[in-house]
């Protein structure tokens, strides 16, 4: 079978697991790197053994033919431009969170994506974590393990404090929120294991001394259509290391992280056992299940699947996320239907 070419959009952190991916599937292979700064692209080519090209301007490598994937890890305020520009050049898009800071842009991506009929995955890295496909699937069993859900939670704690090196992570205009720089990983995941889209959501935050231009801690409480009710809190202020929680509360079981009290289904259980798997407890790239979120988009490519999360799904985590910001500055709840995405 002919590899699938990738192009990667932006040369810092991130890119380089992205590279390690693609490169090590068997079905794909590194083509193109660009980025602004041409040292950055040339040092991960050489690092990497890739033969590839090298360019500064992604409008050069979106008219390669043998580039069938972009993947776009640029800095965040330039996802849009560059998600629909890969779209109009009828490439499919890896698109790194958020995927955008408006919802002016996501509805123009969205059009872009419809307009082409490209397949899209949105970096939400954490559903190859294998904790988080073990919850999947015990939420799959439903009454069985949980029996009625009522409250779903999901927390991403860790510290963002601006130094030189990440001076950009100060900027509303470039990072954005708290909320669209890192807390809609935990949002994502509360929709996903809720089983239900966002109703209602309703927020505080508050500003600290961190030199962010934005709040950096935010707490989210949302209403679902199917009556359950969750609750996420995006912290980036607290000197801590980095913790990714969950809970998943039923009147028959509940889920603490890697803890699991079932008695339903264990019938001598008097006490939560642990799962044992590797959990989302670090914030390094390199601990994050790359490699199979580049194997899923792969499949979904070549057996003409519907990726999960695409940016249809991803719309709505981050029309939770924008009515969130909304909420905690105007104070008072926001329908998700406000957003019109």
């Amino acid at each position: 079978m002919e590899k699938l070419g990738v192009g990667i959009i932006g040369c810092g952190w991130v890119a380089q697991e992205h590279i390690k991916a693609y490169q090590e599937n068997g079905r794909s292979e590194v083509r193109a790197l660009v980025d602004k700064n041409r040292e950055a692209a040339e040092n991960y080519r050489q690092r990497y053994g890739l033969s590839c090209s090298i360019e500064t301007d992604y409008e050069r490598m979106l008219q390669q033919d043998d580039i069938d994937i972009v993947v776009v890890c640029t800095p965040n305020n330039t996802h849009a431009e560059c998600v629909i520009a890969a779209a109009e050049a009828g490439k499919h898009v890896l698109i790194e969170k958020p995927v955008a800071l408006t919802p002016e842009d996501v509805r123009m991506e969205m059009e872009a994506v419809k307009k082409n009929s490209v397949k899209t995955l949105v970096g939400f890295v954490l559903h190859w974590n294998p904790l988080l496909m073990t919850i999947d699937r015990l939420l799959d069993r439903g009454q069985e393990v949980f029996g009625n859900i009522f409250m779903v939670e999901v927390d991403y704690l860790n510290r963002t404090w601006m130094t030189p090196k990440e001076k950009w992570y100060a900027s509303l205009e470039k990072s954005g929120t708290a909320l669209l720089l890192s807390g809609c990983h935990a949002i994502d995941a509360l929709r996903w294991f809720a089983r239900s889209e966002a109703e209602e959501v309703f927020a505080y935050q508050v500003k600290t001394e961190n030199p962010l231009e934005f709040p950096g801690t935010i707490s989210v409480n949302v209403k679902f259509e199917n009556g359950r009710i969750g609750r996420s809190s995006t912290i980036l202020d607290a000197q801590m290391p980095y913790q990714f929680n969950i809970g998943i509360y039923g009147t028959e079981g509940t889920l603490r992280n890697d803890k699991l009290f079932a008695p339903k289904l264990f019938a001598a259980q008097d006490d939560f056992l642990t799962i044992p798997c590797v959990l989302p407890d670090s914030r390094e790239v390199s601990h994050h299940p790359f490699r199979g979120e580049a194997s899923h988009l792969l499949d979904c490519i070549i057996e003409d699947k519907r990726p999960f999360p695409d940016l249809e799904d991803a719309a709505k985590t981050h029309a939770v996320c924008f009515a969130a910001d909304m909420s905690a500055q105007q104070g008072r709840s926001v329908k998700i239907r406000e957003l019109q995405l």
